[in-house]
């Protein structure tokens, strides 16, 4: 992932994701531009910015002109990973299909990075990796408007990584290393079900984190 710092709207948008997605912030609540200027000592505009990304991930709803917080839940996670799946068969299968062994020599950069996590227990590092092996293939895929799809969420897929258990890193590195594998000898039906299998797990370790059912506040 891109490591550049974070403009005021995107730090203020990832402290208001996480409330959401962890459920501190509750399900259904009007978040006021003016009332969220004052909690970050900021003027509107970065807190406009960020409203916007939240509603373009899905996390704010409009109704009656105001904006809502739309909890994950577990129907949400699943409809997440739900779209996650469809998009990244299509990136995989296209990936398979363009990429070449520069590229795959990249990915493999990755998986040592991971390994190299796995060497000092650094779980961020690794966490990091983790999304940039995954975003590989969108950018291998070279369909612009599938990376687009991808990009809005991104940052909810990494929040939910860090609520799930404490990976166990040097499984989850040969876990990587044998999909990249597969990938490299272009069978981009094994990959995908590698993908599959890959993401029920993922969603597994998450069930115990999040909350049961998203309470509604009223208006």
């Amino acid at each position: 992932m891109n490591s550049r710092p974070l403009g005021m709207g995107e730090q203020i948008a990832h402290r208001l994701r996480v409330e959401i997605i962890t459920g501190v912030i509750s399900h259904g609540e009007h978040l006021a531009e003016d009332a969220l200027a004052t909690r970050f000592d900021v003027s509107r505009g970065p807190i406009r910015d960020a409203l916007r990304r939240l509603e373009s991930e899905g996390l704010l709803e409009s109704r009656r002109k105001r904006l809502y917080t739309r909890g994950l839940g577990i129907e949400g996670v699943e409809e997440l990973y739900e779209l996650r799946e469809a998009l990244e068969s299509l990136a995989i299968r296209l990936a398979v299909a363009r990429g070449s062994a520069k590229e795959w020599d990249a990915m493999q950069g990755i998986v040592d990075r991971m390994r190299a996590a796995g060497e000092v227990g650094d779980v961020e590092m690794f966490a990091e990796a983790d999304m940039d092996f995954h975003t590989s293939f969108y950018t291998i895929s070279k369909n612009r408007r599938l990376m687009e799809a991808w990009r809005p969420y991104q940052r909810t897929f990494a929040i939910l990584f860090e609520m799930s258990d404490t990976p166990d890193i040097p499984a989850a590195t040969a876990d990587h290393q044998g999909f990249l594998d597969i990938v490299r000898l272009g069978d981009a039906d094994a990959a995908v079900k590698r993908l599959q299998l890959h993401l029920t797990l993922a969603k597994g370790h998450l069930r115990d984190a999040l909350p049961e059912s998203p309470r509604t506040v009223q208006a």
